[in-house]
């Protein structure tokens, strides 16, 4: 990730990491659930970025989540 990333009016970072690329993420991997961190691998961003696309896409009933330990989360396309 670089410092030329694109910035918006506010002079805010640009996310080049889409909720539809996550969900596309969730579908197209063999595995049936995700975490974060392995999203944020596959996406090459960090685990937040990540998580915060995750959440976007649970408030509109695209993908599911399950706290599994004490501390991890799963992520699953809705069906």
């Amino acid at each position: 990730m670089s410092n030329d990333r694109e910035r918006n009016e506010e002079g805010q970072y640009v996310s080049t990491i889409t909720p539809e690329r996550v969900l596309e993420v969730l579908r197209e991997d063999d595995d049936p659930v995700l975490t974060a961190k392995e999203i944020g691998d596959r996406l090459d961003c960090t685990s937040e970025a990540a998580r915060q696309r995750l959440h976007e896409l649970r408030e509109t009933g695209e993908a599911e989540s399950k706290q599994v330990g004490a501390r991890a989360v799963v992520w699953w396309p809705s069906k």
